[in-house]
């Protein structure tokens, strides 16, 4: 724990080298005061001693050739320990100085009268002392001297700070000055070279300024719209328009963001992202302020938004106003800006880019992109930068950036140059988060293919639905008949369903329909189509597949369906198949002769495989049954 001695010492020792006097050459002001100590005391040696840590060191001397003795030693360091004014009239007979090395050598002290030079807020930096090799004493009139002197001192070393502050202070105001008025120049600059319009009104909606960008798109000289209103510039329905918005803006005191049109200089329709905000100028007048870009083009391909640049801009004939407005262009931009040297190097970059990559508004100012960022992403940068020097155009893109939480956000950059005030050419960027809008667009086409796929699908299942089913039928028997191609339907059905359903549940049942869908889909060939056509029955689209094959596949179902874990009673299917022929005429007949053979495969006994053509005339289903084959037939379910 530090003492109170060991505090006051501290603030002591700040004191002395705030001072800035130590080991400093010397000077008259002090020289002078020093000399006249030695002469009215009539002491040949003279010194103004400033006491450091662990020395005395002597700013002006008279009479002595060092300029500094050791702490330990110096009647200095106990002068300033003192109230007033310290005098030793014969050291050999003081206990504190008698084995000084500086009474028993050289110089051969005897004497020592010093006065504390103490500051306005009472630290004492050190004496102004007069010393003798004889034993004396002084008079009232030289101590009231070197008291006298001891303060003019003081008042020279106050002067001397002062002065010190005072050029500090009219070099900070040159400098300042010197960075408003090239900020003003640099912004002025940033403005007109920008790929953007600006502009900024007063409350009563005259237009007080325009960039040099908006003169060109408009064709208009610098000044020709100065201080008319929106109706004597714009069509009435747009001034109007223009009115309302910049209104709820003033009124509103927020910022907006929204499209707005324009009529351009060779009749179309201009589409622009505009973005208006209140700001006041120095003297506190309410004016609005916005800033668009030209999305036209975007617009017309149906593209997303571009991204806009998002600065505010106001212009005064002040440079503070005009810095002012600048500040307020950066810090109200939704949108993360920054500026590079030719170097690499970041000059400026507003605020909604330090929280974007979660820094503070100066930590990056001077360091490149390979300082700061990994090796690819910095790397990527640097080469995008280096073609948009080196070509001096517009460089647009995406990018996918994580941010300091790890999330990752989408962006479109704008990245272009522009020469400064001093003839520097920089490189400037603005980058939108689009985030939101990408999300909301993959959004949107998630929904719609989980739309799609439950008009298509038969949810319990996972098998097509009927109406995909028929579509399906009529484009395969077209181009089967127009090709001359095979195809086969298969429809079948589960037995006793019904019987299931009332006596386990409609749970049993639904499991029921579950395995079935799972066997046909485990048929499934390319090509092929497995749909549910309603309640328990099933439908098989076989493209390119004459009888036999669909038979193989009616069996091959029928054998993996025995094979399942049997639930609370067998699971059978009653399968009917018909195949293209000449004299089938649609596909809603060659799916009604299907559903005739699985009828007769019902009512001939159930778990059977019919054929509505005679064209085997017997084979052997998967228990050892015998799959019957019928020329044509129904019969109602039993």
């Amino acid at each position: 724990m530090t003492s109170d001695t060991e505090t006051i010492e501290i603030e002591r020792l700040r004191a002395v080298r705030d001072l800035q006097l130590l080991d400093t050459p010397a000077e008259a002001d002090f020289d002078e005061l020093v000399y006249l100590a030695a002469q009215i005391c009539d002491a040949p040696i003279s010194l103004m001693s400033i006491v450091d840590a662990d020395r005395a060191w002597l700013k002006a001397s008279v009479g002595l050739a060092v300029r500094e003795t050791s702490r330990r030693v110096s009647f200095c360091a106990h002068a300033i320990q003192q109230a007033g004014l310290f005098v030793v009239e014969d050291a050999r007979l003081d206990d504190r100085f008698s084995g000084n090395p500086a009474v028993t050598g050289d110089p051969g002290v005897r004497f020592y009268a010093g006065m504390p030079l103490v500051l306005p807020d009472g630290h004492a930096i050190g004496t102004l002392c007069v010393v003798d090799t004889v034993p004396r004493t002084l008079t009232e009139t030289q101590k009231g001297a070197l008291t006298v002197l001891a303060k003019q001192l003081i008042s020279r070393i106050v002067m001397r700070v002062q002065q010190r502050s005072l050029e500090a202070a009219l070099a900070e105001k040159d400098r300042i000055a010197a960075e408003l008025r090239t900020s003003d120049e640099r912004f002025q600059i940033f403005m007109d070279n920008g790929p953007f319009v600006s502009y900024i009104k007063d409350a009563d909606g005259r237009m007080v300024y325009y960039n040099r960008r908006f003169a060109q798109q408009f064709r208009v000289s610098p000044d020709q719209w100065i201080g008319l209103l929106d109706d004597q510039i714009w069509p009435e329905e747009m001034a109007r328009t223009f009115r309302e918005n910049d209104l709820s803006v003033l009124q509103g005191g927020d910022p907006i963001e929204l499209t707005e049109r324009t009529p351009g200089p060779d009749g179309q329709t201009l589409s622009w992202r505009s973005y208006k905000f209140p700001c006041r100028d120095r003297n506190g007048i309410l004016l609005l302020a916005g800033i668009s870009l030209n999305i036209t083009n975007e617009l017309e391909r149906e593209q997303a938004l571009q991204d806009t640049l998002r600065d505010k801009s106001q212009l005064t004939e002040e440079l503070e106003a005009r810095k002012h407005i600048m500040q307020k262009f950066m810090e109200h931009s939704p949108n993360t800006m920054f500026v590079k040297d030719d170097r690499g190097r970041y000059v400026f970059y507003n605020a909604e880019f330090a929280k974007t990559v979660g820094i503070d508004r100066t930590e990056w100012i001077g360091r490149s992109d390979d300082e700061v960022f990994p090796q690819e992403a910095a790397e990527r940068y640097m080469a995008e930068d280096l073609r948009v020097m080196e070509t001096e155009q517009t460089l647009e893109f995406t990018d996918e950036v994580r941010d300091a939480g790890g999330a990752l956000h989408r962006f479109h950059t704008i990245k272009f140059t522009y020469n400064d005030v001093d003839g520097r050419k920089l490189l400037a960027g603005v980058t939108a988060d689009m985030t939101e809008q990408v999300n909301r667009e993959e959004a949107l086409e998630k929904a719609n293919l989980q739309l799609e796929q439950l008009a298509t699908t038969d949810s319990l299942t996972g098998l097509f639905n009927r109406r995909v089913f028929e579509s399906r039928a009529a484009i395969e028997f077209a181009s089967a008949r127009r090709s001359e191609r095979a195809l086969s339907i298969l429809v079948m059905d589960i037995d006793h369903f019904k019987r299931r359903n009332d006596t386990y549940g409609h749970a049993a049942g639904d499991a029921a329909l579950q395995t079935v869908g799972k066997i046909l889909n485990g048929c499934v060939r390319m090509g092929d189509m497995a749909a549910r056509l309603g309640g328990e029955e099933f439908g098989f689209l076989l493209p390119d597949t004459k009888a036999s094959g669909a038979m193989g596949l009616a069996f091959r179902i029928q054998t993996a369906l025995s094979k399942q874990v049997q639930g609370p009673s067998p699971l059978t299917v009653s399968v009917g198949v018909c195949s293209m022929t000449e004299e089938i005429e649609s596909w809603e007949q060659l799916l009604r002769r299907a559903d005739d053979a699985m009828y007769e495969a019902k009512r001939s006994g159930r778990n059977r495989v019919v054929h509505h053509d005679s064209l085997v005339e017997s084979a052997v289903g998967p228990a050892g049954s015998p799959a019957i084959f019928l020329e044509s037939g129904a019969a109602a379910r039993g």
